[in-house]
């Protein structure tokens, strides 16, 4: 896999896990104002988790290619 690519992918993973990082420690502390803000919250931060997967499983694929 092309370095550049590598790094890409690595500087957007870690993005992606400051993100749900932030998330988790708002939830955590109770910030939500209401159950539908928590939902919502909860709803973010497993859209993290699935686009941190497909991240991290494309870079998977590019280095066995």
């Amino acid at each position: 896999m092309n370095k550049e690519y590598t790094e890409l992918l690595k500087y957007l993973s870690s993005k992606i896990q400051e993100e749900m990082t932030v998330m988790k420690d708002d939830m955590a502390m109770g910030k939500a104002k209401d159950f539908g803000d928590y939902k919502y919250a909860a709803g973010i931060y497993r859209g993290l988790i699935m686009a941190n997967t497909i991240l991290t499983d494309t870079a998977e694929r590019m280095k066995n290619e």
